[in-house]
């Protein structure tokens, strides 16, 4: 299903383009979409947004006016949200998913290509996009950047400015640097103030 009309009447400042076949676009009626603009370039390609998803001023694009891609995958699941960022992918087959309950500050990117080829002295490209995997109630931070082929298990921390270009397996880490690394493991984390979080504690004990 390719419903724009409804897409558009939920954009603050529409702008959606689409160049090819079959191609579809599908947002939850609970989800809310502010200052989004969607570029397509290719066919066969699906974008799908679930309930209670809030994506603001997010630029997703996938293929480009000048090579057009066949066959992406965007699913963003339910209770994540964008404050800004980029989204891009730019060859054919590729796919990024996002786990539920996610958190995105400002000046996220993620991109599922370098864009140029790479490769190795007997011709074979070497840096071939693929997928990027992000896991439920994952926390990423300002001005973080995923890269292609890369998977951040459920419960992580993805810290400010850091860079991920590789899998990671395990859950409820902190990863930072560039590139990223574990720096820090059996954390958790909430959509919470420290302040709101020190008395919610603070009442748990008092019981």
């Amino acid at each position: 299903m390719t419903n724009i009309k409804r897409i558009i009447n939920k954009l603050l400042y529409p702008q959606i383009k689409q160049r090819g076949s079959n191609n579809s676009i599908e947002i939850s009626d609970s989800a809310f979409l502010r200052k989004v603009r969607i570029k397509i370039y290719g066919s066969n390609n699906t974008i799908t947004v679930k309930n209670n998803v809030y994506l603001h001023n997010v630029y997703i694009r996938i293929g480009f006016p000048d090579t057009p891609i066949n066959n992406c995958k965007i699913i963003i699941e339910e209770n994540t949200g964008f404050n800004s960022g980029d989204i891009q992918l730019g060859e054919s087959n590729s796919s990024l998913t996002v786990g539920k309950n996610c958190m995105f500050s400002f000046g996220i990117e993620i991109t599922c290509t370098d864009t140029h080829s790479i490769f190795d002295m007997n011709g074979n490209l070497i840096n071939k996009g693929e997928s990027i995997e992000i896991g439920s109630n994952v926390w990423v931070c300002k001005n973080a950047v995923i890269m292609k082929n890369s998977k951040i298990p459920d419960n992580c921390i993805v810290a400010q400015n850091c860079i991920v270009t590789g899998k990671f397996y395990k859950e409820n880490c902190v990863l930072a640097g560039i590139p990223a690394k574990v720096v820090k493991e059996n954390i958790y984390w909430k959509n919470l103030r420290p302040e709101n979080f020190l008395k919610q504690e603070s009442q748990i004990t008092k019981l």
